[in-house]
C-alpha cells in the first residue's frame, strides 16, 4: 500500500476570479503533490471555495440573488484557471456543500460537549471584506466612515482559545519545523506569548452560514467554518495534513486557532504550515479591491502555462515577496526557456536526427564525457531533495547548471565536425547528451509538466515524463527509443511588439476577439514599459545626444560574431530579400533575412563565413522572424560583405 501525502491551499474567497497570487499558492501545492507522486506517494491536493462571508452575502443581496447562487457563478472560473495552469488532480471543497456542513457540525458538537464553548454578547467593528472583527488598535480614525466596516452587537458563542495558550507553546516548541520559514514561526510564537483571548465563533445577525447544531439561531463564523474544509477534504484516510500552504496574511488562523480547536476536539494536528510572501504587481501588492490584479489566463495567453509556473517558482525565494511584471515574465521566458532550454533540445534533436539517424547507442562513458556525467548524477541526486523540501527556486537553479553545461558540451564537442572527420565519436557523444536531457525532463516535470511531456514524446520515450517515478533517473536512455523531428515548444516572444503578440495569442487561446484600445490596463502599461526600455537601449547604442558619438560601454552592448551560411534561398514574393540559415556556433538553424539579393545570389552566399550583429532583437521581415543582421558596406551600387580574414569558426566574437 502506497504512502499517503496530503497538501492544501487556503479555501479561497469566491467574490472575484483568481489572480496571480492565488495561482502561486496553488502552483506551489501542485508542484509538491507532483513531486511526491514521482517519489511513490499517493498524494492528495485539496483546494476549495470559502463562501460564508458577510461580504459575499452583501454582494449577493445587492444583485438580488441568493449567496450560494452568487458563489456558483465564480467557482467555474477557479476550475478553468487551474485547468489552464495544469493543476491536478485535486479535490475541490465547497463550504456550502452538505458534506462540509456535516463535518463542521460534528466537529463543534464534540468541542461543545467538552465544555470549551460558551455564550456571551459581542460588540465590535466587523470588516466585511476581510471577514473578521477588527481589534481596537487596528481601527482607522473614523471607522464609521469606512465602507467595509460595520459595528455589530449580538449574542455569540465563544471558543476558549485562552485555555490552550500553554499547550500551543509546548507543541510548537516540540515541533520547530511546524511553521516555515523560521521567521514566520518566531512571529507566531511571539503573538502567543503576548497572551490569547477567547475566540468568537458564531454570528446571529445573518443566516448565511452553517447553523450551530445546538442553537440554530446562530451560524458559524466564516473563518472557523473554512478551516474545517481541510478535514472535509481528508476523508479517505489522508489526515493528518502534511502541509498547509498560504500567504502571510493568514498564518494566525492556521498556526494558533486551528491547532487549538483540533486539540480541543482531540484530533491530530497538521504536520507543517508553509507561509509565503505576496506577489506584487510592478511594486505594489496585488489586490482585488485595488484593481491591480493580473489574472492567470492573461499570463498563460502570453507565455503558456509551463512558463508561468516556471517564472513564479524561479523568481521569488520561498517565503519572501515576489514582484510580477510582464517584462520580467517575458524576458525570463525568452532567455531561460526559449533560448537556453528550448534551443538545447532543438539543437540536440536536430543533430542526432542528422548524424545518427535518431538512434541513441548504449551508454558508453569515456574520459572526455566523464565530467558531464558526474554533473548529471550530482544534479539528479540534489534536485530531488530540493523539490521535496519546497526549494523550487534552488532546484531550478541546480537544473540550469546542467542546461548550461549541455549547451557548452555541444559547443565544445562540435558534433558537426565529428560527422565529417570522426563519425565513430558520435554514438557515445549523443548517448551521454541524451541521458542528461532525459534526466532534465524528469526533474523539471513537476514544475513544467506539459512541456516536459511534449519533449518526452520528441525523444521517442514511452508514456509521459509527468507520470514517471524518480527511480527512472538511474536508468539509461532506452535503446529502442527513436528520436522524433524536433518541434518548438517555447517559441520566442517579440519583446518589441509584446502587446500585439499578447492580443493575438489571447485571441487564439479564447477564440474571442480582443478589443484594441488606448485605455490603460495592467498588461498595456507593462508592455509599454518594455517598448520604452527597448527604444532607450536602441537610442543609447545608436548615438549620444548632442554630438553623435557613443561611449565605449555603449559600443560594448553590440555583440558582433562570425556565422557560417548553411543555406540561402530567395524569399518568395520579394525581389530584394534572401533568407539565410546560419550556424552561429550554438545553433545550425538560425534565420536571418537580409535585403542583399540585388548584389548576391543565394548560391553565392552558401558556405560563406560572414559577420552579424548577434544580440539585435528579433523582428519579422516579410512574415519571417529574422534573428540578427549581417554586416555589409557599400555606396548603393556596390556592396561588400564584412568577412573575417582567413577561416574562423562560427560564433567567434568580433571586435
Amino acid at each position: 500500500m502506497s504512502r499517503k501525502f496530503y497538501v492544501t491551499t487556503p479555501i479561497y474567497y469566491v467574490n472575484a476570479p483568481p489572480h496571480m497570487g492565488t495561482a502561486y499558492t496553488t502552483i506551489l501545492a501542485d508542484t509538491l503533490a507532483r513531486t511526491k507522486r514521482m517519489l511513490g506517494y499517493d498524494a492528495l491536493l485539496v483546494t476549495g471555495s470559502d463562501e460564508h462571508s458577510q461580504g459575499i452575502a452583501d454582494k449577493a443581496a445587492a444583485e438580488g440573488m441568493h449567496p450560494e447562487e452568487f458563489c456558483r457563478r465564480f467557482i467555474p472560473q477557479f476550475h478553468d484557471a487551474w485547468k489552464l495552469l495544469n493543476i491536478g488532480p485535486y479535490k475541490f471543497c465547497r463550504t456550502s456543500s452538505p458534506e462540509h456542513k456535516a463535518v463542521v457540525q460534528s466537529f463543534f458538537q464534540k468541542i461543545h460537549a467538552k465544555g470549551d464553548i460558551y455564550k456571551a454578547e459581542y460588540s465590535g467593528w466587523y470588516h466585511t471584506t476581510d471577514n473578521k472583527f477588527v481589534d481596537e488598535g487596528d481601527l482607522p480614525e473614523k471607522p464609521e466612515e469606512h465602507p467595509n466596516l460595520k459595528f455589530l452587537t449580538e449574542d455569540a458563542y465563544w471558543f476558549k482559545l485562552s485555555a490552550y495558550e500553554e499547550k500551543l507553546m509546548a507543541w510548537h516548541e516540540a515541533h520547530p519545523e511546524a511553521i516555515i520559514p523560521g521567521f514566520r514561526r518566531n512571529e507566531m510564537l511571539q503573538r502567543i506569548r503576548e497572551g490569547l483571548r477567547d475566540l468568537c465563533i458564531s454570528r446571529s445577525s445573518t443566516n448565511w452560514g452553517i447553523p450551530l447544531p445546538w442553537d440554530t439561531d446562530h451560524v458559524f463564523y466564516v473563518w472557523v467554518d473554512a478551516l474545517l474544509s481541510y478535514l472535509t477534504g481528508a476523508q479517505g484516510g489522508y489526515w493528518p495534513c502534511d502541509l498547509h500552504i498560504m500567504a502571510k496574511d493568514i498564518p494566525w488562523f492556521h498556526t494558533v486557532i486551528w491547532p487549538a480547536m483540533l486539540m480541543s476536539a482531540e484530533v491530530e494536528l497538521p504536520k507543517q504550515v508553509l507561509v509565503h510572501g505576496y506577489w506584487n504587481f510592478a511594486g505594489s501588492k496585488m489586490s482585488k479591491s485595488k484593481g491591480n490584479v493580473f489574472h492567470p489566463q492573461d499570463a498563460v495567453a502570453l507565455v503558456g502555462a509551463d512558463a508561468v509556473r516556471y517564472f513564479l517558482l524561479r523568481e521569488a525565494p520561498l517565503g519572501q515577496d515576489g514582484n510580477f511584471t510582464v517584462k520580467g515574465l517575458s524576458e525570463r521566458y525568452n532567455y531561460d526557456l526559449a533560448n537556453d532550454f528550448g534551443n538545447l533540445l532543438h539543437r540536440a534533436l536536430t543533430m542526432a536526427g542528422r548524424y545518427v539517424n535518431g538512434e541513441i547507442a548504449e551508454f558508453q562513458l569515456n574520459g572526455p564525457h566523464q565530467e558531464l556525467e558526474n554533473l548529471r548524477a550530482e544534479v539528479a541526486s540534489t534536485a530531488v531533495p530540493q523539490l521535496e523540501k519546497l526549494e523550487f527556486r534552488e532546484a531550478l537553479e541546480n537544473c540550469w547548471r546542467l542546461v548550461s553545461a549541455l549547451n557548452r558540451f555541444i559547443d565544445e564537442t562540435r558534433p558537426w565536425e565529428h560527422a565529417k572527420n570522426s563519425p565513430e565519436a558520435l554514438p557515445p557523444l549523443f548517448s551521454v547528451l541524451f541521458r542528461s536531457i532525459r534526466t532534465l525532463l524528469l526533474l523539471l516535470s513537476p514544475i513544467m509538466p506539459a512541456a516536459c511531456d511534449r519533449y518526452w514524446i520528441q525523444l521517442g520515450l514511452n508514456g509521459k515524463a509527468s507520470e514517471q517515478q524518480f527511480t527512472a533517473l538511474q536508468a539509461g536512455f532506452p535503446l529502442e527509443a527513436r528520436l522524433q523531428k524536433p518541434e518548438i515548444v517555447f517559441p520566442k516572444l517579440d519583446l518589441k511588439n509584446l502587446e500585439e503578440e499578447f492580443i493575438v495569442k489571447k485571441e487564439s487561446l479564447t477564440g474571442e476577439k480582443v478589443e484594441r484600445t488606448e485605455e490603460p490596463n495592467a498588461l498595456a502599461t507593462a508592455v509599454k514599459t518594455v517598448a520604452t526600455a527597448a527604444k532607450a537601449v536602441a537610442k543609447a547604442v545608436t548615438q549620444e545626444e548632442g554630438n553623435g558619438q557613443i561611449e565605449y560601454d555603449d559600443f560594448n552592448k553590440v555583440r558582433l560574431i562570425t556565422v557560417k551560411v548553411v543555406k540561402a534561398e530567395a524569399v518568395e514574393g520579394s525581389d530584394k530579400l534572401i533568407r539565410l540559415t546560419v550556424d552561429d556556433g550554438q545553433r545550425q538553424d538560425r534565420t536571418i533575412v537580409s535585403g542583399i539579393r540585388k548584389h548576391f545570389t543565394p548560391e553565392h552566399m552558401e558556405g560563406r563565413t560572414i559577420c552579424i550583429v548577434d544580440n539585435l532583437k528579433p523582428r519579422k521581415i516579410f512574415g519571417i522572424l529574422s534573428e540578427g543582421m549581417i554586416l555589409a558596406a557599400g555606396d548603393g551600387e556596390v556592396l561588400r560583405l564584412v568577412t573575417p580574414e582567413g577561416e574562423l569558426a562560427p560564433g567567434v566574437r568580433v571586435g
